[in-house]
């Protein structure tokens, strides 16, 4: 019999992992919420299923994001699922992965999944990493960056329940495509991997670059690497720009430095308004750095 459990509320560190637990595999939510709360089945069950994501004419990947260690899938269906996971990653900058696993040698699904994510992204970015594990029945969701606030309330609990549902008739590529849809919440110009702004600012700054007559991104980060921030924000461009055209805008808030890179000449203005960003960066104002970036792009 499939159930839903309760939904917990907890943050742990700075990922969120959702979980479908139980010996038939029932859902369950770890999320920053403040109190438990009942999901019922006629509550769910009350919700007609959205059509899946359409995978079939989206090109080959370059990449590798599915890592089918049971065998579950065919070749077509893990070329699919690849194929989404690569448009996740570079529209939405999400790194994107699926590991399907019959032995996670003794460790919790959290610890496993983590482990995962560190080993394919270096614990790196926004992700989003869908863990099927059929060595103890609990799966997780594990969330960092941008994914961790972009996913609105309850959609978590709604995919969850249908993707069990497949899961239990054997139909694991349906599943699975049905947790990893949920990267589509993800925003499309602004990549917070590190929570630098607060739900309002994000939303706010969303919706100002979508309506922007230039294609504008925004990435918040603290570069712990040994590339520098024009590297870093160069390749982030280079993903999320479909034609190559444009500007990103990198917050370092490690070195509170602001880096801008182009298809075009970075225009002296541009250059003067990085210097006054970076002041407002450190002083904690990191939508006044961005704003005062974008009046100089025009």
């Amino acid at each position: 019999m499939i159930f839903l459990k309760k939904i917990f509320a907890a943050v742990i560190l700075t990922a969120v992992v959702t979980a479908l637990s139980g010996c038939s595999r029932g859902a369950g939510l770890i999320s920053g919420a403040d109190a438990p709360a009942e999901t019922t089945m006629a509550t769910i069950e009350a919700v007609t299923e959205a059509p899946l994501p359409d995978t079939s004419k989206l090109a080959a990947a370059e990449g590798t994001y599915v890592y089918d260690r049971v065998g579950v899938l065919t070749a077509e269906q893990v070329a699919e699922i690849n194929s989404y996971c690569e448009k996740l990653y570079r529209e939405r900058l999400v790194n994107a992965a699926v590991v399907i696993a019959d032995d996670i040698g003794g460790k919790t699904p959290y610890e496993y999944a983590d482990e995962c994510y560190t080993d394919i992204y270096e614990g790196r970015g926004s992700g989003l990493l869908l863990l099927v594990n059929n060595d103890t029945g609990t799966d997780y969701l594990y969330r960092t960056g941008s994914c961790l606030k972009a996913i609105p309330e309850g959609e978590d609990s709604l995919a969850f329940f249908w993707a069990t549902k497949h899961i239990m008739d054997g139909d694991y590529f349906s599943a699975v495509l049905r947790v990893m849809e949920l990267g589509e919440r993800c925003p499309l110009y602004v990549f917070d991997n590190i929570g630098l702004f607060y739900d309002e600012q994000l939303t706010a700054l969303e919706e100002k670059l979508a309506a922007g007559k230039k294609s504008v991104y925004v990435l918040a980060t603290s570069n712990g690497t040994g590339k520098s921030n024009e590297e870093i924000c160069r390749s982030y461009f280079e993903r999320c720009s479909e034609d190559g055209k444009g500007f990103m805008i990198m917050l370092d808030t490690k070195a509170n430095a602001v880096a801008v890179v182009s298809d075009e000449k970075v225009s002296a203005e541009v250059e003067k308004a990085k210097t006054a960003a970076e002041k407002l960066l450190k002083e904690g104002d990191a939508p006044a750095a961005v704003d005062i970036v974008l009046a100089a792009i025009g």
